[in-house]
């Protein structure tokens, strides 16, 4: 998977500092355990941290350099047709030295410049620099599974031109600090984030398919060289429409089997995650065909929504050695600085990021350096409850409008003191607001499914896309997601919605009765995993935590928060005792990411303080004080 960090000063004949930049390599050391290496001259400052999964050899080291030392590659994930490629390059003369994906890539980029970046089939975030002319291209994959961030503008060291692949690795050579837009915008959560924003000042995100050529000077050229509306093709859409119900089950197998072959190929061992539901099965249950002895990985959520006996299940019916993880619900707020470190952000779905971390753990310290996860087929075949009942909520929504329109009945349902002060502040300093509207193919107007599925590729797959980088970085293990497989994509994006979401008398899930999503997805599951496993519906969410949480005043006395957000100690009182549930859960989380993420407050006494002040409350809790029931304990339990 690896992690890089570049530098491009100003000034051609100024060389950076080899202290600096071997702190920014230490700062993502576990996103590459296994080699570090830096490249530095005049004009240039590259560092690598190598996380080996294929040719593990250390030829394959990176910074990497073509024969002529004229191109260098920084590069981090995989590249999944390297070996097709490799044929095509062999086939033009180019010898290899290695048999790693990098090379491959290196001599693409070489031989057929940024148009090569289409053909690559997988994840990456890459920085291809040719020295003699001090030309670097920064390239991010399709969906943006690996993260690549830039800046432009003053260091400690004179003006420079940086780019890494996590945030931190900029703090030697400049003063970090959060953007206020992004932390009002994250507070008042107010929709999707521009896919180039962050949270702090100056510094930008690579937006998915997207490349930036940087000369030298101040010139930038950012490009796209991939945008999801690519994927819609009308003819394969005509394709897909004409073909029998059978014969569309039989390609969506077909597509997973080679998803899969690819995915598992590595040097290194690779096991998989297994959460429970029909996503994570079936690829547990065609890689295990694929794959000798697969090892699983849970992480059991311990409570009534616990997922441990399915997962036992499978790993019993396809003879697989389950190893588990117990996660309390204590483990939900001692880890959350921790958590938040690595994330870099506030979550907008903390409930998610303790288990993967702790999965992703306890497969390093099993021998793995990778894991499989059926993360994406919910964004892809539309296995989110509400497409369920879209026609249903969609109406409601009209409903409301009219009622909250009509006088005084509006303001009584939508405001509240607490959230003015906050939306105030968020107006002052106007926000951008983003739109991410795109039309759909109108090849069948009324299918509007296949928007849903592209608008679920662009959000919130990329919130989870961060997620699953960040957790399983964090424990130097490589998350691999089959399910967003090009091919498979391109299939999703044609797909007829009924071959998504259908109608069923026997389907009685709460969230969505009578209607069965992901439908082909468990069709497949149906013919690898057990019949009494594939239907069963997983918990959407496996603990209600953080809807649970009594988070008292005095844990903001003197926040971070308030600074930044340019509010009194009155009118801070008044935010956190006056708000709702959500926004003070996301104002504690954005007081953790100041204290833990920035300011680099020690990660022992910031869990001290959470004890103190954040109660967790019983599953009987009612959310009005004066009926529910008292807490089992009056802190955190440690």
């Amino acid at each position: 998977m690896c992690g890089l960090f570049g530098i491009f000063p100003e000034d051609a004949a100024q060389t950076p500092d080899n202290l600096r930049l071997r702190k920014s390599a230490f700062s993502i050391r576990y996103r590459g355990p296994d080699a570090s290496h830096i490249l530095i001259e005049p004009g240039l400052g590259l560092a690598h941290r190598r996380l080996s999964l294929v040719d593990t050899d250390i030829r394959s080291d990176q910074p990497f350099k073509d024969p002529t030392g004229r191109y260098t590659l920084a590069y981090t994930g995989e590249v999944y047709n390297f070996r097709s490629l490799r044929s095509e390059l062999e086939a033009l003369g180019i010898s290899f030295r290695t048999t790693s994906d990098t090379e491959v890539v290196l001599h693409s980029l070489i031989q057929w410049g940024s148009s090569a970046l289409i053909r690559f089939e997988g994840m990456f975030g890459l920085a291809f620099v040719d020295r003699s002319t001090r030309q670097v291209l920064l390239a991010r994959d399709r969906f943006g599974m690996k993260p690549l961030y830039w800046v432009q503008g003053p260091t400690k060291e004179g003006p420079a031109f940086l780019f890494a692949s996590e945030i931190k690795a900029f703090e030697p050579w400049m003063t970090v600090q959060p953007d206020i837009n992004s932390v009002t915008a994250y507070l008042m959560n107010s929709g999707e984030p521009d896919p180039d924003q962050t949270f702090y000042n100056g510094i930008q995100s690579l937006a998915p398919g997207t490349c930036l050529q940087f000369d030298g000077s101040d010139k930038i050229k950012i490009s796209s060289f991939f945008r999801l509306n690519d994927f819609f093709d009308p003819d394969e859409m005509i394709r897909l429409d004409g073909l029998p119900t059978p014969e569309i089950v039989d390609e969506f197998a077909d597509l997973m089997h080679k998803s899969l072959a690819a995915h598992l190929f590595a040097e290194a061992p690779v096991g998989a995650f297994c959460s429970g539901g029909v996503d994570s099965s079936l690829i547990a249950a065609i890689a295990a065909a694929q794959h000798q002895n697969l090892p699983l990985f849970h992480a059991n959520v311990k409570g009534e929504r616990s997922e441990v006996d399915a997962a036992r299940n499978l790993a019993r019916s396809l003879k697989l050695e389950l190893h588990v993880t117990d996660v309390d619900e204590c483990d939900f707020i001692d880890m959350l600085p921790r958590v938040i470190r690595h994330y870099e952000r506030p979550p907008s779905e903390p409930a998610n990021c303790t288990p993967l971390m702790m999965a992703a753990r306890l497969a390093t310290d099993s021998g793995m350096k990778g894991l499989i996860s059926g993360a994406g087929a919910d964004e892809l075949f539309l296995g989110n409850p509400r497409f369920g009942r879209k026609r249903l909520n969609d109406g409601y929504r009209r409903l409301m409008r009219r009622v909250q329109a009509m006088s005084g009945i509006g303001s009584i349902l939508t405001t509240k003191r607490a959230k003015k002060l906050v939306h105030d502040h968020a107006k002052q300093r106007e926000p951008q607001e983003i739109s991410c509207h795109h039309n759909a193919s109108p090849q069948n107007p009324r299918d509007h499914g296949r928007q849903w599925t592209l608008d679920r590729m662009r959000h919130p797959l990329s919130e989870f896309l961060h997620l699953n980088d960040t957790m399983g970085m964090a424990a130097g293990i490589e998350v691999r997601l089959p399910f967003l497989d090009t091919r498979l994509a391109r299939f999703s994006a044609n797909l007829p919605t009924r071959h998504k979401l259908r109608l069923s008398p026997f389907a009685f899930g709460n969230a969505h009765p009578f209607v069965r999503n992901k439908w082909v997805v468990e069709e497949v599951a149906n013919r690898y995993v057990p019949r009494n496993l594939s239907p069963r519906i997983k918990n959407a969410t496996q603990t209600t935590v953080f809807q649970r949480l009594e988070i008292r005043p005095e844990y903001f006395r003197n926040a971070h928060l308030r600074d930044l957000i340019g509010l009194t100690r009155t009118q801070m009182h008044d935010v956190i005792t006056e708000t709702a549930p959500d926004l003070r859960l996301r104002l504690l989380l954005a007081e953790v990411w100041l204290r833990c993420g920035l300011d680099h407050q020690d990660e022992g006494r910031e869990v001290a303080r959470l004890r103190d002040h954040v109660t967790i409350w019983p599953d009987t809790y009612h959310p009005n004080p004066s009926i529910r029931n008292k807490p089992t304990s009056t802190a955190v339990p440690g």
